[in-house]
């Protein structure tokens, strides 16, 4: 493994020597990256087709999820943690493997190009794939090693969400809208247990002192924050309130249907009142709750990512119907 590392760092310090690119690649990132797919999938979902946007909520948060516990579980580094020769074009405080942006790429970029059904649509999908892993070579924030662990990663659990995806949804149908809930809210607190784990068996295995050092010397930090922080928390808790919020939100799903065509300007506005309504939780409760004590900051995160997709799957819709920018799907 070490040596397949040093191969790895070996292609990063040669990518990084040509230069002129630290724009495109930052692009490419961000094509990656959760922001970006978190103004996509409302797009589809509010503008274009609400199923389609649905659905590729439920692999979003998936694959989230599903990335920051196999960082806890691999553990391992970023190239510019362990080699000072690396450039930190951009910083990153969790672990290296799997890396996210080629995990949510492949998952996500996939998952858009199977529902368009054309040729050109996996064409442009596989590049942006293979751009957005490329870029975080470039950048300095992972190894080949990564964007290939990303890949895999993503690829399974889009085949697991395609052969499962019919039958979980028939024994949710099955339950009613309370014992929904309780499935959301239990398999978010599963995934809880299972991070608090994996972080208890890694506290017997602290990390090198030099991959704080390299970090902070690549990229200095904030005052008063880490240049690494790897066993945070806050991702795992993000995680899980995606997860019930999301759960939530499908379960009263029936009662909000809507449908997402319709003239422009109506997409246009549904659009922008969507997101204002996201950025008001995302953000605004983000700067009035507090960050201290911890646990009461860790509890008040899972509630703020929560209502976050709570407000983009359920609520923004059913404001969409009651102010006649969208219609009501018939059935």
């Amino acid at each position: 493994m070490d040596a397949l590392m040093q191969w790895s760092l070996s292609l990063v310090l040669a990518l990084q020597n040509i230069g002129g690119l630290e724009s495109v690649m930052k692009f490419f990132t961000f094509l990656g990256s959760e922001d970006f797919f978190l103004l996509v999938l409302p797009l589809v979902y509010w503008c274009v087709d609400a199923a389609v946007g649905a659905r590729g909520a439920v692999v979003l948060v998936a694959s989230v999820a599903l990335n920051g516990l196999l960082k806890l579980v691999f553990h391992l580094p970023r190239p510019y943690w362990t080699d000072h020769r690396v450039q930190a074009m951009a910083s990153e405080t969790s672990y290296g493997l799997p890396s996210g942006h080629a995990q949510n790429a492949a998952a996500l970029w996939s998952f858009l190009a199977a529902q368009m059904k054309r040729p050109w649509a996996w064409a442009v999908a596989l590049a942006l794939i293979f751009f957005i892993s490329l870029s975080r070579l470039y950048l300095g924030v992972h190894f080949l090693t990564d964007s290939l662990g990303g890949w895999i990663a993503g690829g399974l659990l889009l085949l697991a969400f395609f052969k499962w995806e019919q039958a979980a949804a028939a024994w949710l149908r099955r339950l009613s809208l309370w014992p929904q809930i309780g499935v959301a809210l239990a398999i978010s607190l599963t995934f809880l247990a299972l991070n608090a784990a994996v972080l208890a068996a890694l506290a017997l295995t602290p990390d090198p002192a030099e991959w704080e050092q390299n970090a902070a010397a690549a990229a200095p930090p904030q005052p008063g924050e880490r240049a690494i922080d790897p066993r945070s928390p806050e991702g795992p808790v993000t995680s899980a309130g995606l997860i019930f919020g999301l759960g939530a939100a499908l379960a009263l799903r029936p009662r909000a249907r809507f449908d997402a065509g319709g003239p422009l300007w109506k997409r246009a506005v549904r659009f922008v009142v969507g997101i204002v309504g996201d950025l008001l939780l995302w953000r605004g409760l983000a700067l009035v709750f507090p960050d201290q004590p911890l646990a009461l900051a860790l509890i008040l995160r899972y509630l703020r990512y929560a209502l976050t997709i709570f407000w983009v799957i359920y609520l923004a819709p059913l404001v969409f119907l009651k102010t006649g920018l969208a219609e009501p799907l018939p059935g």
